[in-house]
């Protein structure tokens, strides 16, 4: 054998035996440990639990079994990712920075993008995210979280920018759209104790515990409508304050469903002379409450 190939294979023999050993010895508690105490100086209020990280090709590392937690409250889950696959930037590092890209398989669908933390205390994570084809309906604590059952399939885009001791203090927008799904009422349309849809556009904006809906647009079979305004968050979500203004617009179907509510139908059919009712929307998340204008 030429030497060139002999130390081709000796390079290549080495490299895997690297590889083995860094899979193998990887100190994934450690490496866990760093990542509760870094989520925690950015938010005090959430954990992360991580089942095992282990290196992956191109200079990636692999979670499994990765949850976002509520420090005070554990059983109820912000977030539950199956697998995360994170590319660290090595030159951010050197930049005093942390960058990375990321994916991950998510309530059946996918979460991907890029976040950096730096030390700063009020900007101390940027992120931008790209949902795929999420199935609300596996998001079992979805309902726990905001206080009604939302199904559906949501794609869009996400941008955040903040930590500090509260998450909610920081800033950033969202451009959401969902499909083919029904949202539960807690106080009855009619007859209707949830909503079918088969479209929801929205655009949000978050500023300092702010959040200002620039536009909700729903669509579905039994009617039509549009939302705006204002949601001042808490910590816990369900108990955030709103302050709503909106239009639906029902279609014959509404009506038919109806049945054993005819004064309720005789009321709506006598607001629609313009072909929309409006209505306000005050109270919290959990507890709203819809004034018809």
């Amino acid at each position: 054998m030429s030497k060139p190939k002999r130390f081709l294979g000796y390079a290549i023999f080495f490299i895997c035996i690297t590889a083995v050993l860094l899979y193998c010895l990887f100190p994934s508690d450690a490496v866990v440990d760093y990542l509760q105490v870094k989520v925690q100086n950015i938010n005090p209020s959430l954990s992360v639990s991580i089942d095992r990280i282990k290196p992956w090709p191109l200079l990636r590392l692999k979670f499994t079994g990765a949850q976002v937690l509520y420090r005070e409250q554990p059983k109820t889950k912000l977030f539950t990712t199956e697998t995360l696959v994170v590319r660290p930037h090595v030159g951010s590092f050197l930049k005093g920075a942390q960058s990375y890209n990321f994916r991950c398989r998510a309530y059946g669908g996918a979460v991907k993008g890029k976040a950096s933390i730096n030390g700063s205390a009020e900007k101390g994570l940027n992120a931008d995210i790209e949902l795929e084809a999420i199935q609300l309906g596996e998001y079992k604590d979805l309902r726990e979280l905001i206080g009604r059952s939302v199904d559906g399939v949501v794609t869009g885009t996400i941008s955040y920018t903040g930590g500090g001791q509260r998450m909610l203090n920081g800033s950033g927008e969202a451009n959401l759209r969902l499909v083919n799904g029904r949202i539960e009422l807690l106080s009855p349309l009619l007859t209707l104790e949830s909503i079918e849809y088969n479209e929801v556009t929205i655009a949000m904006f978050l500023n300092r515990n702010m959040v200002n809906l620039t536009r909700v647009d729903l669509e579905g079979p039994m009617l039509k409508g549009s939302l705006s305004g204002i949601i001042r968050l808490k910590e816990e979500l369900k108990n955030s304050d709103l302050d709503l203004k909106g239009r639906i617009e029902p279609f014959p179907g509404l009506f038919e469903q109806a049945e054993g509510a005819q004064s309720a139908v005789k009321f709506f059919r006598g607001r629609l002379s313009k072909g929309a009712l409006p209505f306000r929307i005050r109270g919290t998340i959990a507890h709203p409450r819809i004034t018809f204008i």
